[in-house]
């Protein structure tokens, strides 16, 4: 996504076993007052197969991904149970949400009943009156009209579909279960049932792919003529399957040269097309069409509650989060978390999401926002051991910082060569300098 931060997670922070009790009175800490703006992030763990790209599923059991009905029934109902004690809690605090996202995992790989179950928990627990944008990934193989019509009845506005790539070849290796004619017909079931703002995914860089092959996927998602396109420069995580073909020189890796100049050619294809680049990998046409929730956590815009094994949260200046490895213990309690940390310059490294996402936008790491989220000034952050090499880093790479008091940016023009740079330094063991 949208990250220049570290392409293997920190290790976890000490803590967790947060009460909503703790939570509530961290929020009052926080001395804030009147209306907060919140994003909401539900997480469903599951999906059709593992990919050999994602590095989500490292840690995941393929039997547990793959759960049909009678084993999402408890994960739904935790889910719902962990909605409705943290909903009326943030409620009365003065949360109103603006944007609600589902991701995974594969949302869609839920039944029309499961989804209708979650989505009652939320209407119950929060006031969604103000909500701008509610987003729901798929990948185009779990799409149906049945469960298109359910999306769009429930409230859904916008859908991401994880194409990835049409080349057969590319989707067989990267372990995917769909074709490039079940994207097209994805594609078709959105516009059909009314659902018009969607985006494609698109990866480039894909281990052993030439780049005349990523840009015939290209090509043809841009054919079927998408508001919106996503393009993720790969990125080989330890623990994948890809990641391990490289390290058996099974498949060979793009170097961080032709890893860029894949990316550029991207960039002059889209442009062509009208498209223009409002965060890194994130192209439209119009601003409309952007990923709100995208822009919410990017631009810190204000706190996040995810709910479900795997997502994350930032509320009252705190990481929380239910690690991927603790399904059991979240089904078990889903009222605490895994993992709790109060954000500190001791621990500069559980900061690397909210400024890596924010510098890969125009507009960067804005002080008065990030202070806001954190509770810390960007200078005290700045000057640790551990940002200062993670900035040497992008500068290395041609990333060239601009300070001007109010914010912290990136030379827009030189955004990609840093993030896909940072790559090659951050998984060098996969992704030369060359």
């Amino acid at each position: 996504m949208c990250s220049a931060g570290p392409a293997v997670r920190p290790d976890p922070p000490a803590g967790g076993d947060v009460t909503p009790f703790e939570l509530l009175s961290a929020i009052e800490a926080t001395g804030e007052d009147g209306e907060r703006p919140l994003a909401i992030y539900v997480h469903i763990p599951f999906c059709a197969s593992k990919c050999h790209f994602c590095d989500w599923v490292t840690d995941v059991p393929v039997a547990r991904l793959r759960s049909g009905s009678a084993a999402r029934s408890a994960y739904v109902d935790a889910l719902c149970r962990q909605i409705r004690s943290y909903g009326p809690l943030l409620t009365d605090a003065g949360y109103r949400p603006s944007v609600m996202y589902w991701g995974g995992g594969t949302p869609t790989r839920l039944d029309p009943d499961e989804m209708r179950a979650i989505a009652d928990a939320l209407y119950e627990s929060f006031d969604l009156t103000a909500l701008r944008q509610w987003s729901m990934e798929t990948t185009p193989n779990d799409l149906t009209a049945t469960k298109v019509a359910a999306m769009r009845d429930l409230g859904v506005t916008r859908v991401s579909v994880g194409v990835q790539s049409f080349s057969p070849a590319q989707l067989r290796r990267a372990g995917r279960a769909h074709t490039g004619a079940d994207s097209v017909r994805a594609v078709g079931l959105l516009r059909e049932h009314g659902i018009d703002n969607f985006n494609l995914d698109l990866i480039c860089g894909f281990p052993g792919e030439p780049a005349p092959a990523f840009e015939a996927s290209l090509d043809e998602a841009l054919d079927l003529d998408p508001p919106h396109i996503s393009v993720y420069p790969y990125r080989p995580t330890p623990g994948t399957i890809m990641a391990m073909q490289i390290d058996r020189a099974a498949v060979g890796a793009h170097t961080a040269g032709p890893m860029i100049r894949i990316y550029e050619r991207a960039m002059s294809m889209l442009r062509t097309h009208g498209y223009g680049e409002y965060c890194h990998g994130y192209w439209v046409r119009r601003p409309e069409d952007e990923d709100l929730d995208g822009n919410f956590k990017y631009d810190l815009t204000g706190d996040k509650i995810g709910f479900g094994s795997g997502a994350e949260s930032i509320i009252a200046h705190h990481l929380l989060w239910n690690e991927n490895s603790e399904y059991s213990r979240y089904l078990a309690d889903p009222l605490g978390f895994s993992v709790s940390h109060r954000f500190d310059t001791a621990h500069p490294e559980h900061l690397t999401a909210p400024i890596g996402g924010a510098l890969m936008t125009r507009e960067g790491v804005v002080r008065q926002r990030f202070h806001r989220l954190t509770g810390l000034d960007l200078d005290d952050v700045r000057a640790t051991g551990y940002v200062q090499r993670w900035f040497a880093l992008l500068h290395d790479f041609g990333g060239r910082f601009v300070d001007d008091g109010h914010s912290l940016r990136l030379d827009p023009a030189t955004i990609h060569t840093a993030y896909i740079g940072h790559l090659a330094a951050t998984a060098g063991l996969h992704i030369g300098r060359a």
